[in-house]
């Protein structure tokens, strides 16, 4: 009786729900039976370079279902009715023979998952020594480099549909640290190049999957690369390059300055087209958004093209308005597509990004100074009377017909590439991001980008218009000379500039911000030296034409470290943002900026004129440095640099 009394109680406790003990039992059965990762079929599990597994521990293994079934005719001859059901469910079973999941058509990212970067990298260890260590077998170089050349083969896998190679090719290719002809050998393996009969084939190493179809025609050719450039990342250079800001518009109607109604009018379209532009980026795909403005530039293009066939002034006034409102919603986009551009890419060093962003803004500058000599062109012949004239090309003469209508049409046949040649990155739908906009306003360096275009449109935005007419202004040196200092400026010594920056960059990712940060204020060094009537005429120099080419050579200077200091400011951007964020910024930026140029037109002291911001330095120090506004000016500025300077230093991913 006392033994069945004990029993009883041993079944009472065993019957017993008890949840924490259950807790317990699946944590330990877990831990005992780890489940195995999710991976796609055909994919390598071996260790490599990036991806180390640990091993399971085969000391313990799971029950099979025999071994469960009979645990479970034990716990009910217990008198347990419900034992804990077991669940063979796998991802195989789930999947099966379907292949249109979206997950499995991800593309691979670099893992070294067969480990032959590290057996590559392991072979050359045995020339460690104390110098290569620091260079040629720096861990951290050779990474860089295993993937940027392992991104490139995968590119030209998918080019070309073939998902496999030879099993035994890649370890003796190149190796991404040798030298020309230094070729890796591993044990046991021969040359590619080698006649080799016995060779193992790789089924389906890039994981494209047996329905994957390769780029042809036109999208093939979008994708070959000319040097280090996809042929697509030309077409998205020119939109960044062509988009001009709302006061150069109006250049292309051969005018230059603007009424106070005509500039809110053109900044409020350019700040709705920057809004409806954001819109369609996150609600339709890439494509859209890189391909309609071209559409715009080119019926700009057509409307000045037309715009002489008017019958009167006031109808081809308002078809050139109707231009300019065009060119405002295209260029509206410049910022999606710098931050789109090269949307493809994997493992591009930051060398590569200084490269690109600083060829952009050097053609860009060479675009901006062809539209202000063709404004101040058109403005001398208007001022002389022979704008009338049948045989000088100005925006009323019907030759601009034979030159803009081409000019439109090409951009067309561009908008139509870019619409049907743009790889699947630019065909996908935009994500969901959470909390992005409560984000964005935590990221200290957008706030203080933010706050920058507000400072430097406020104080130099209403300038701007009269320092770039003080490069063509000059009544002594001719226009070949200043289009020379041009040349020599903004592509000799921007070349130079860039060769220098490319290669510290590959070093120190933070030298051009930095760089930049320290520049200080150069574009308003470059607004005081042509507006304060400093750089007018240098009797010290002898005459009047090495004169005019003198303070043109320093407004020349000073405008190359003001391009420069902006493509460090845009360095700033990408190497703390993403691609979407930086998107945001930049259309935010837009915005902010015309508003800020619109308060600058109505309320900023040198909305009429230099003013007291830009005091007449030219008969003295006195009185202009008694003006307050030119101390507040010079502070604000200043200020610019120190932010970037504290919020870049804490968000950047590379500190020095």
């Amino acid at each position: 009786m006392e033994m069945h009394s004990t029993s009883a109680l041993s079944v009472n406790r065993i019957s017993a729900v008890d949840p924490v003990e259950s807790i317990v039992d699946s944590y330990n059965e877990n831990a005992l039976n780890p489940p195995q990762p999710l991976t796609r079929p055909g994919t390598p599990s071996s260790p490599g370079l990036l991806s180390v597994r640990a091993s399971r521990a085969p000391s313990r293994a799971g029950p099979d279902e025999d071994e469960i079934g009979a645990s479970g005719d034990s716990l009910v001859h217990f008198g347990i009715s419900n034992p804990r059901p077991y669940s063979s469910l796998s991802l195989n079973s789930i999947v099966g023979d379907k292949k249109d999941f979206n997950l499995q058509k991800v593309d691979p990212d670099f893992t070294d998952s067969k480990g032959e970067y590290y057996k590559a990298f392991e072979k050359k260890l045995e020339m460690l020594s104390g110098n290569t260590s620091e260079d040629s077998l720096c861990i951290e170089e050779y990474l860089v480099k295993s993937e940027r050349k392992w991104y490139g083969e995968f590119k030209a896998a998918k080019l070309s549909g073939v998902g496999t190679r030879p099993s035994n090719a890649s370890m003796f290719r190149s190796s991404p640290l040798a030298g020309d002809g230094d070729v890796s050998y591993m044990e046991g393996d021969t040359p590619r190049n080698s006649n080799t009969p016995n060779v193992n084939y790789v089924e389906d190493e890039w994981l494209l999957g047996d329905d994957y179809k390769a780029p042809t025609g036109l999208r093939k050719f979008m994708q070959r690369r000319i040097s280090d450039w996809p042929v697509y990342s030309f077409f998205l250079a020119f939109g960044q390059i062509i988009a001009a800001n709302s006061y150069q518009i109006t250049l292309l109607s051969g005018t230059i300055g603007q009424t106070a109604e005509k500039l809110y009018i053109t900044a409020s379209i350019y700040i709705v087209s920057s809004l409806t532009w954001w819109a369609i980026f996150r609600t339709l795909k890439s494509v859209y958004v890189l391909s309609i403005p071209f559409f715009f530039y080119g019926l700009a293009f057509l409307l000045l093209g037309v715009g002489p066939f008017a019958k009167d002034a006031l109808g081809r006034g308002w078809i050139q308005n109707f231009a300019t409102a065009m060119y405002g919603i295209a260029s509206s986009s410049g910022s999606i597509f710098f931050a789109l551009n090269f949307g493809d890419e994997g493992g591009s060093p930051v060398k590569s990004w200084v490269f690109r962003a600083c060829v952009i803004q050097g053609t860009q500058q060479i675009y901006v100074v062809c539209l202000w000599f063709w404004g101040n062109y058109m403005s001398t012949l208007t001022t002389s009377g022979l704008a009338l004239s049948s045989q000088i090309v100005t925006t009323s003469s019907t030759t601009m017909a034979a030159i803009m209508i081409p000019i439109a049409i090409l951009l067309w046949v561009i908008g139509l590439q870019v619409f049907f040649g743009l790889p699947t990155y630019y065909r996908q739908n935009p994500g969901k991001v959470p909390s992005f906009y409560r984000a964005m306003f935590r990221r200290k360096t957008v706030m203080w980008f933010f706050v920058v275009i507000i400072i430097q449109n406020y104080f130099m935005s209403a300038s701007t218009g009269r320092n770039w007419s003080y490069l063509w202004s000059s009544q002594h040196a001719p226009a070949w000379a200043i289009a020379l200092l041009c040349v020599l400026f903004f592509i000799i010594i921007w070349a130079l500039l860039l060769w220098i920056f490319g290669i510290l960059s590959a070093d120190h990712s933070w030298i051009l911000p930095l760089f930049a940060i320290g520049l200080g204020a150069p574009r308003w060094a470059q607004i005081l030296w042509s507006c304060s009537n400093i750089g007018a005429y240098m009797p010290w120099v002898g005459s009047p034409v090495a004169s005019a080419l003198l303070s043109r050579s320093l407004w020349l200077w000073l405008g190359t470290l003001d391009a420069l200091q902006g493509v460090g400011f845009g360095m700033i951007l990408l190497q703390t943002l993403t691609r979407a964020h930086i998107a945001y910024a930049l259309i935010g930026g837009q915005v902010l900026g015309s508003v800020a140029t619109m308060v600058a037109r109505a309320t900023a002291p040198n909305r009429l004129g230099p003013g007291d911001l830009y005091p007449d330095f030219s008969v003295g120090a006195y009185p202009g440095v008694t003006k307050a506004w030119f101390w507040i000016g010079l502070g604000f500025q200043l200020l610019v640099a120190v932010g970037f300077f504290r919020f870049f230093r804490k968000e950047q991913l590379s500190k020095p």
